[in-house]
């Protein structure tokens, strides 16, 4: 989902490292994680809320292991390794305990690791990043025009296109809705402005009823895992 998304500020390699080795961020990113290619994702690529699976756009992967989509220098499972090594590094940042805790941010750092592996196979990122861009742009147009015959995995974190949307993204989200994905019923972090406060999440009313992961669960309101130490503006006490 948030591979193809080409708006955000990309992070330097100091502040990935830094954000990457805070608190719980370290074990998140070095969890195992599976890759999927057998669904649609509207931006290429994306996880799932438990950050379990990254899934890579079905007829994008066939691309990109015939060589329709291809980088000269790099291998089909170079760039898909490219590709999942963002989705993840997206997912752990996001969900993790740093000072990260909005989309735009996470796929700043996102990028940066992405970046990082090309750019030590050598191969110029930026050269990279206008190789792939057409297909991360069919990948986006072909799941808007596909509409409601679309098949997103139903446990999508949609954090990417409910944080800062867009046209595109309006339109991705109503369709995610008519799916069934969970996740985009929920509101983003920025709205609710998630973070530190005045009370924890643990004990509000809209907090999960068991851990995904130690400190994270599930939250009735908000998209993806959120951190039990954590708080919103929505916070309700627990009856």
């Amino acid at each position: 989902m948030s591979t193809g998304n080409l708006r955000y500020e990309i992070k330097g390699e100091a502040e990935l490292a830094n954000v990457l080795g805070k608190n719980d961020t370290p074990e998140l990113y070095a969890r195992a994680y599976r890759v999927d290619t057998s669904h649609d994702i509207p931006y290429a690529a994306g996880n799932s809320v438990d950050g379990s699976t990254v899934y890579i756009d079905a007829v994008l992967y066939r691309e990109v292991m015939d060589g329709e989509v291809y980088v000269r220098g790099m291998t089909p499972s170079q760039i898909i390794r490219a590709w999942r090594e963002h989705e993840h590094a997206e997912w752990a940042v996001e969900m993790g305990d740093n000072s990260s805790q909005t989309y735009p941010a996470s796929h700043g750092f996102a990028t940066a690791s992405e970046h990082k592996y090309v750019g030590d196979l050598p191969i110029d990122p930026d050269r990279y990043e206008a190789c792939i861009r057409a297909g991360l742009e069919r990948a986006k147009r072909r799941f808007i025009e596909k509409g409601s015959s679309c098949n997103p995995p139903r446990d999508l974190w949609c954090g990417p296109v409910l944080d800062d949307p867009d046209k595109d993204d309006r339109v991705i989200i109503g369709i995610l809705k008519a799916k069934g994905v969970a996740d985009a019923f929920k509101l983003s972090k920025s709205e609710v402005r998630y973070g530190m406060g005045p009370q924890e999440c643990r004990d509000c009313g809209m907090f999960g009823d068991r851990d995904v992961l130690p400190s994270l669960r599930k939250c009735d309101l908000i998209n993806g895992l959120v951190q039990r130490a954590y708080w919103c503006e929505r916070w309700v006490a627990r009856k």
